[in-house]
């Protein structure tokens, strides 16, 4: 009884200092484990249309203070097409090859991949996913990128499965911020900028997604600022059928 009273006024202090930031406009970030985007409730932000976007750093965005160096969620329903553009089709990108973050598709190379800049443009961390024909050919793809700002990486989900998060491939050590002063852009390039390369110059290639790719605007983009997503596999119902009857078995060992 002690140790329940206990875990009840644990949560109920932690309850209160989640209220107290909130109220203060001081929100922290938060690990959230969801087996779908559902669990994460409504978005903090939604957008419906393609374009030129206001650029995230600073901001204060449902509660969360300069959110471009707290924990973040994106996620985006993509439509991708077959073909040979060797472009890198901006998907979303915000902020510039200094301090930014770009996510793309490659059409000829059937690749989607994430790329951070920042210290100087100097540290680049990437994650790439290779898309299979049937992601390809078969309509909507959720395609979500997760923020950990403890951490300074992304992490890639495709479908509710990760792609890993991005590695640095420079020597310089990467800093906690995912997006610098540029524009953002969500189906275009935004800004004069973008991240990609490692050495404060573009992402090559870079260009609009255009007809490569067509994101699903009803939904649109979605962003919860402050909350970094992780996904967890939820078990097949034959899964669970299978562990039922091995603790059923075991159980039956146990009582001879």
């Amino acid at each position: 009884m002690k140790k329940f009273c206990s875990s009840v006024l644990s949560g109920v202090r932690l309850g209160a200092a989640t209220l107290s930031a909130i109220l203060t406009g001081a929100a922290s970030s938060e690990t959230v484990s969801v087996s779908s985007l559902a669990d994460l409730e409504a978005p903090s932000e939604t957008l419906n249309t393609t374009g030129q976007k206001p650029t995230y750093q600073n901001r204060t965005v449902d509660g969360v203070v300069q959110v471009n160096t707290k924990d973040a969620t994106f996620a985006v329903s993509i439509d991708f097409n077959a073909g040979a553009s060797t472009d890198n089709g901006v998907i979303w990108e915000s902020g510039g090859a200094t301090i930014g973050t770009s996510v793309s598709y490659n059409q000829a190379g059937k690749t989607l991949s994430v790329y951070h800049s920042s210290n100087g443009g100097n540290a680049l961390g990437v994650v790439t996913h290779n898309l299979t024909e049937a992601q390809i050919s078969g309509g909507d793809v959720e395609v979500v990128w997760a923020y950990d700002a403890s951490e300074i990486e992304w992490e890639l989900f495709v479908n509710g499965a990760s792609s890993g998060t991005t590695a640095e491939t420079t020597a310089v050590a990467s800093l906690n911020n995912w997006s610098g002063g540029n524009a953002a852009g969500l189906g275009i390039f935004g800004g004069n900028f973008a991240a990609g390369k490692g050495d404060n110059t573009n992402l090559e290639a870079i260009a609009n997604l255009g007809t490569t790719g067509a994101i699903n605007l009803t939904t649109g983009l979605q962003f919860w600022a402050g909350k970094d997503a992780q996904f967890i596999a939820v078990p097949e119902p034959s899964s669970i059928a299978l562990l039922g009857l091995a603790s059923l078995f075991a159980m039956r060992r146990q009582r001879r």
